[in-house]
Formats: structure tokens, C-alpha cells, sequence
């Protein structure tokens, strides 16, 4: 739970929360804690609760702290009802601290708040929005109440996500995200509020237009979360070309080879391929003529007929000897242990 150290009021906290939705930022300053808040345990302790009194003073405090801000935060400056949130706030964590099920001492809790909310001696009841800040459990008080709450908070969310979304992609996949997760609480909404339902939201008209069936098309949800979970498409046929080159040339090796295994930073670019492939081929060409000629000249007549002609010259016949046997060496490339191989195949 954030903290300030310094005395602060609900207008300084609520302004610098680092949350980014609306609902979130709200919730966020009431939660805070503060060095003032222990300026209103007296007037808290004046009407106690029969069960965990020292509990419901610590909501109890916050709420005085958010009292001195009542008439600011009901001017209209705001385009959200502050009073349901409030509401919604002290009822959920009353849940938390009595269950959800014991309504009586939710409604007890309720009655200390209103009780502080009237203090003469500290509130002046009679500024002109002072009302709007009234504890009422029968604002919030249904059986899906959860289900309210989540909707009027994404209502109010969605103000600030339609805006964003013009401007910052990335952010708006997440936000589509958001949205998405929102489409059975519609469902709910829609069995609740149809003609002949008597336990729709009063909230639920303005809400219905940011129904994800409608927003969803309408900032081009759909085309961004596909982009998020596909590849880009060039990069994966470039990939899928790759693979398709390489399991070409492992093929030729023919069935009963095993494959050589690439080294993790092995990367051959198509240019690279090409040059190898290249000289490849030529090395294949030579080396056939070369070692024919070989052994031509070691092992037939040819050998001696060119010894007389030009002359017995032993270092040309070592010189042979050791590109044969280089030949062998470099054969590597086509052995089983190498990283990358060509595979000839006469025409």
C-alpha cells in the first residue's frame, strides 16, 4: 500500500498516483497512507462497532481525509460520479473485513461512517455538495454488486482508453486486451437490462455503448491482437524459405544418414549460401579431373611416358601427393561431423 510521509490531502494523492486508469487512481489515493491520518482517530472512536472496531477505524480515517476534499471533488470538475466509487470503496472493504454474507455488521459499519460524515464540529454539512459525499450501502448494496462495481469502473476506464488508442499502439493492444475480458460482463448486463428487467444498473445506459462487441471494431482491436499473436509475415516466409533450403540439402543425404547438427551460432545468410554453393561446386568440379590425373601418373604407363618427355621431377609427384591428400582432409565438409555441406549429384 503506497504511503507519504507527509501530511497530504485526497486531492494532492489522487493526483499523484502513478496508476493509469481512472477507477485505479481513485482507489489508489484513498488506499494511501499518511502521517495526518492519526488526526482523525479521535473523532472515529467516538461511535464504535461491536466487531473489529480498530479495523473499520483505519477505512474510517481515510474516509474523514477524503471528507475535507468533498466539495472539490463534487464541483463537476470531474466527468465520473465520485460518490459511487467512494461507495463502492467502503463497501468492498467492509466485505473484506466481515464476509460478504454478514450484512449486519457491513450495515453497522455504514452507520459509523454517516455518523462521522454528519460531525458538526469538524464538517460544515451545509456546503452546497457536501450531500454527494453521504455513506449510502443502498447505492451499492446488490447481490452482483461486484459485478457494478467492475462495470462502472471500466465505463469510466474506457474515457481515457479511447483517446489513447489514437496515438499509442502498443499501449492500445493491451487496453484491447482489457476490453476484450469485459464481454461476459456485458452478457450479464444485457439478461438484467432488457425490457422487461426491473434490476438494471442506473449507470447501465450510459455504459452500453462501450459494449467490447462495439469498441472492439471500433478501435481496430481485432487487426492489432492478430499483429501481437502472428509473426511478422515477411519475417516468418523468410524463415519458412530457411528451413525448407535446409532440409533440402540434409535430404539429398539420403535415408540411413544421420544429420549433422548445427552449432547454436551457425547463422548462414542467403548471400553466404550463395557463395558456398558456388565455390562448392567448383571444388567438386576440379577435384575429379585432379585425382584421375593422379592416378594416371602413379600407376600407368602415362606416369613414366611423361617422366621421359619432361623429365623425372619428384617434388611435382609429392606436390600431387599432398593435394590428394588435402583432398581427403578437406573432405570434412562432407563428412558426418560437418557444420555445413553441399551434396553433389552428377546430372
Amino acid at each position: 500500500m503506497p504511503t507519504q510521509d507527509n501530511p497530504t490531502d485526497f486531492l494532492a494523492l489522487l493526483q499523484n498516483s502513478t496508476k493509469e486508469f481512472n477507477s485505479e487512481k481513485f482507489y489508489d489515493a484513498l488506499d494511501s497512507e499518511s502521517s495526518d491520518l492519526t488526526k482523525y482517530v479521535r473523532i472515529c472512536n467516538e461511535l464504535p462497532v461491536r466487531t473489529k472496531n480498530d479495523e473499520v477505524n483505519i477505512i474510517c480515517t481515510k474516509f474523514l481525509r477524503y471528507l475535507k476534499n468533498c466539495e472539490a471533488l463534487n464541483n463537476g470538475s470531474y466527468k465520473y460520479d465520485v460518490s459511487r466509487l467512494l461507495n463502492y470503496w467502503l463497501y468492498d472493504k467492509l466485505t473484506k473485513i466481515y464476509g460478504t454474507d454478514d450484512e449486519l455488521d457491513i450495515n453497522l459499519g455504514f452507520s459509523k461512517f454517516q455518523y462521522v460524515w454528519k460531525y458538526q464540529k469538524f464538517f460544515p454539512s451545509n456546503e452546497p455538495n457536501y450531500q454527494k459525499c453521504k455513506p449510502d450501502s443502498n447505492t451499492v448494496n446488490h447481490h452482483d454488486w461486484k459485478n457494478r462495481k467492475e462495470l462502472y469502473d471500466y465505463c469510466i476506464n474506457y474515457e481515457f482508453i479511447a483517446p489513447t488508442c489514437q496515438y499509442y499502439v502498443e499501449e492500445c493492444k493491451k487496453h484491447c486486451e482489457y476490453i476484450k475480458g469485459k464481454s461476459q460482463l456485458y452478457e450479464h448486463f444485457e439478461s438484467l437490462c432488457n425490457p422487461t428487467g426491473t434490476d438494471c444498473p442506473e449507470f447501465y445506459d450510459k455504459c452500453k455503448s462501450y459494449n467490447p462487441n462495439i469498441v472492439l471494431k471500433a478501435l481496430n482491436c481485432h487487426e492489432k491482437l492478430k499483429t501481437q499473436r502472428d509473426p511478422n509475415p515477411e519475417a516468418l516466409a523468410l524463415r519458412h524459405s530457411s528451413g525448407q533450403g535446409l532440409e533440402s540439402a540434409t535430404g539429398a543425404r539420403g535415408p540411413g544418414l544421420s544429420r549433422p547438427a548445427a552449432a547454436p551460432d551457425s547463422v548462414m545468410t542467403q548471400g553466404n549460401s550463395d557463395i558456398g554453393t558456388k565455390v562448392g561446386h567448383s571444388v567438386l568440379g576440379v577435384a575429379p579431373f585432379l585425382l584421375t590425373a593422379t592416378a594416371l601418373y602413379r600407376y600407368t604407363p602415362v606416369g613414366s611416358w611423361f617422366s621421359k618427355l619432361g623429365g623425372y621431377n619428384q617434388s611435382g609427384i609429392n606436390d600431387m601427393d599432398g593435394f590428394s591428400s588435402y583432398t581427403q582432409e578437406s573432405g570434412d565438409m562432407f563428412s558426418e561431423t560437418g557444420v555445413n555441406y553441399i551434396s553433389y549429384q552428377p546430372i
